[in-house]
């Protein structure tokens, strides 16, 4: 009959646009869900072989296409991995080198606290030593004037 064979191609439609109404959403589609989308009762579709054979096409070409967006996500997330291990690779490098110019820094600061610490010690050594000479010698002291 023309209303049963209108429901199949209803629910299959539904089915193939991922909006059933009578069936899980899981995506899966196949000649038992088609009928029991439709509402009929068991084995109904088999009645209408023209339809069992356009809806094995219909499955066929929507696992197909499936299978193509299924390749497609895969290869978008290969992408995006790809590009995050490429941006974590240059952040290393860029880290890298901070951390050499850092090191560098430091080992200018050392050797510059370093020669200072060393021409201290040799200002205090000439301190000392001209300390030593003034004890050697003997200052008289000059006044001004008449003593009384």
């Amino acid at each position: 009959s023309e209303h049963t064979l209108q429901r199949l191609e209803v629910a299959l439609q539904r089915l193939l646009q991922g909006q059933p109404e009578k069936t899980p959403n899981d995506g899966r589609i196949n000649i038992s869900r088609i009928n029991d989308e439709a509402g009929l009762s068991a084995g109904a579709i088999y009645y209408y072989k023209d339809f069992l054979i356009k809806s094995k096409k219909a499955i066929e070409k929507n696992k197909i296409n499936k299978d193509n967006d299924t390749h497609k996500t895969k290869s978008k997330k290969l992408d995006r991995l790809r590009a995050q291990r490429d941006k974590e690779a240059r952040l290393k490098e860029k880290y890298r080198c901070q951390r050499d110019e850092i090191k560098s820094f430091c080992d200018k600061v050392i050797e510059k606290n370093a020669n200072l610490e060393f021409s201290l010690y040799e200002a205090l050594e000439r301190i000392d030593a001209l300390q030593a000479e003034l004890n050697k010698v003997k200052v008289v002291g000059f006044e001004r004037g008449k003593k009384s």
